[in-house]
């Protein structure tokens, strides 16, 4: 493993642990000062909290934006050769510029995000009734730009792969979506949530549970999940048998190469068991448990979509945003726990009928 890899991962640990956390304290202080009136002191320290968050979120736009203009650098001065094994990507110039224009356009929002109210209050609009959404809480911020950033990396990383061609081939080749590395996203999703919401910081154990929507399996969790799960893979198929029929062979095959790829890696039924469990338990405790409550259905999964953008950018996400707004319905009407069960439902009849459809 490259060393330099390893620490900027590190770093990016240390500093969205940091940023997360700054963000609950300031969110712990806002609501200390809205029961009642903080000292001096108190305030003080939440005036230079607050300052150090906000520098740290235009930390986290200009990261978006360097991001952006290393794509394009790379694409207009292809890197030189090191003579290492490492393999050098290899952008076009078209892809980079679109690329830059997006990260340059997400930085953008999320400087506007943190310097305007204003614009932060139109949010509210956006997140539908019966959000939690708070114009003034700087956590909400948090993830406002948390989630901008996730996307345009997403995005860039698709670029830097060569779009879905390229991706299909370094999921074939490098094995880039591992199960190793499907644990390591999964375990980062959970902890990102239980610091988002506050666990052992600003919520006991039990409150977190409740927060997050999250209970032991009742039959009415299993029933419904089961059924809904089942349920979105049907509407998956209708959507996918009305795509093929309005587009080409060769598009469809180009367009699914990425996916295609990607669920071949997991070509047995406990890789794909665990695939399923690991992918339905994370995302749905951060997107259905942590996100929702705040940002609506809507926007909740706009963003679950777009996250998946890296495997599709095609018709396909689509078919993820409708997923989304099921398992959302879901887990408004039930519980996370239901949603869970639903997504790995959805995933689960997916992957072993692939299986079964090529013989193990």
């Amino acid at each position: 493993m490259d060393f330099s890899l390893l620490l900027f991962g590190l770093f990016a640990l240390i500093y969205l642990g940091m940023l997360l956390y700054f963000a609950n304290m300031q969110e712990l202080a806002r609501v200390q000062a809205a029961a009642k009136p903080l000292s001096a002191d108190q305030d003080k320290s939440r005036y230079q909290t607050e300052t150090l968050l906000r520098w740290m979120l235009y930390g986290i736009a200009g990261i978006i934006f360097v991001f952006g203009l290393l794509i394009l650098q790379v694409a207009v001065v292809p890197l030189p050769d090191t003579g290492t094994n490492v393999n050098l990507p290899q952008v076009e110039l078209v892809p980079a510029l679109v690329y830059f224009a997006i990260s340059t356009l997400a930085a953008f929002v999320s400087v506007r995000l943190v310097a305007s109210p204003n614009l932060r209050g139109r949010i509210k609009r956006l997140t539908g009734a019966g959000s939690s959404y708070l114009p003034e809480s700087y956590l909400h911020l948090t993830a406002m730009v948390l989630a901008l950033a996730f996307v345009a990396i997403i995005i860039g990383q698709a670029v830097l792969s060569g779009g879905i061609t390229g991706l299909a081939q370094d999921i074939q080749s490098e094995d880039i979506v591992a199960p190793g590395q499907m644990a390591f996203q999964a375990a980062l999703f959970i902890v990102i949530a239980l610091l988002g919401v506050g666990a052992a910081l600003r919520r006991t154990l039990p409150e977190t549970f409740k927060r997050l929507g999250l209970r032991l399996p009742t039959w009415s969790d299993i029933t419904w999940g089961i059924g809904v799960g089942i349920l979105l893979y049907g509407v998956q198929v209708a959507l996918v048998l009305l795509w093929y029929t309005i587009s080409s062979a060769e598009i469809i095959a180009e367009q699914s190469a990425a996916s295609d790829q990607f669920a071949s890696l997991f070509n047995t039924l406990p890789l794909a068991f665990a695939l399923s469990l690991s992918s339905a338990v994370s995302e749905e405790i951060l997107f259905r448990g942590a996100l929702q409550p705040v940002f609506g259905l809507r926007l909740t999964s706009l963003f679950f979509a777009l996250v998946h953008i890296q495997y599709t950018f095609t018709p396909i996400t689509l078919i993820i945003f409708v997923v989304a707004l099921g398992l959302g319905w879901l887990r408004q009407r039930q519980s996370t726990t239901a949603s869970i069960v639903a997504h790995f439902t959805y995933n689960f009849v997916q992957l072993a009928l692939a299986l079964l459809a090529s013989g193990l």
